[in-house]
């Protein structure tokens, strides 16, 4: 069910890819030049007294200057196929990571609520074996599941570029975006594993995910403007996140700062690195692998 969801979603977003990518219609040009027309000639009845009444009411030239329109004013051109494509990408990456986590939670889960991860050890007692080999099953998974969500997004924008006769640029740069955005699907993966197998239950892994958000939309949201919530960013599981998906994570602080005038706030710009990203996931999930395979052999499982 959350296969054919993902699958749903994906496929209804190239609609919005499509739209994009399209160029206006005849109908929509004789509007945009009707409104050109409309705009130019009350440019040229009217500007010369709207600068003056301007300059009269203590405006500078430079303020009251009225630049002629222009049709490219009135129109709007489709959107570059590297940036759409880029942006489907990054959503594909959310969505699938997100399902990769639950399928995984579900998959220890329900093995932990039916009872059959009894029966696995009582066939193969060895439990690092049996974990090592849902894990290792996991991660193919999940980078099966990615390289599915990354091919079909990119080759859907494709087939709509070229019927749409839109210039096709950074394939090789999406590529690479796409093989990122495979990694992140693995991590997250292995994350919904080991907290259902900690927790016992898929309802856990999922709480704690909930559990998550809720903070971050607080974070993000509510205290977005306050200088501390920003500066933990290179601390957090989702700026490194997008750190590792965007080959590096720009963010912005707040900062007080008192001038002539009394205190103002400037936003300083900070960027956590593909590399601090890589490092920080790495050591996460080796911590948490481990703690969950501690506790997967020293635990009793019924």
């Amino acid at each position: 069910m959350a296969l054919l969801a993902l699958l749903l979603a994906l496929s209804g977003y190239q609609l919005v890819v499509n739209k994009a990518l399209s160029p206006l219609s005849e109908e929509q040009l004789a509007t945009s030049q009707r409104a050109y027309d409309q705009a130019h000639q009350d440019w040229i009845a009217n500007h010369e007294k709207y600068e003056r009444d301007c300059r009269e009411t203590g405006g500078a030239p430079q303020e009251c200057a009225i630049p002629e329109p222009t049709v490219a004013d009135f129109t709007v051109d489709p959107t570059p196929f590297q940036e759409v494509a880029r942006t489907t990408i990054e959503l594909s990456t959310v969505l699938v990571g997100l399902v990769a986590f639950m399928i995984a939670a579900s998959f220890i889960g329900a093995e932990y609520g039916t009872g059959s991860i009894a029966n696995w050890l009582t066939f193969i007692p060895r439990r690092g074996h049996v974990f090592w080999s849902k894990l290792l099953t996991l991660i193919g998974f999940g980078a099966l599941l990615g390289a599915f969500g990354v091919a079909l997004v990119l080759t859907a924008g494709l087939v709509l570029a070229r019927l749409h006769a839109s210039r096709i640029e950074s394939v090789r740069e999406l590529a690479v975006l796409g093989a990122r955005s495979i990694v992140v699907v693995i991590g997250l993966a292995v994350l919904g594993f080991c907290i259902a197998l900690v927790t016992r239950h898929t309802a856990g892994a999922i709480g704690v995910l909930l559990a998550y958000l809720i903070v971050f939309v607080l974070r993000m949201g509510f205290l977005g403007e306050r200088s501390w919530s920003q500066r933990v960013t290179p601390f957090t599981p989702e700026g490194n996140l997008a750190a590792i998906l965007d080959h590096g994570y720009s963010y912005s602080v707040p900062v007080a700062k008192v001038t002539a005038n009394g205190v103002s706030t400037e936003l300083v710009q900070h960027t956590v690195s593909l590399a601090h990203g890589a490092i920080y996931w790495t050591i996460l999930l080796a911590v948490v692998v481990v703690c969950s395979l501690m506790i997967f052999r020293r635990r009793d499982v019924v």
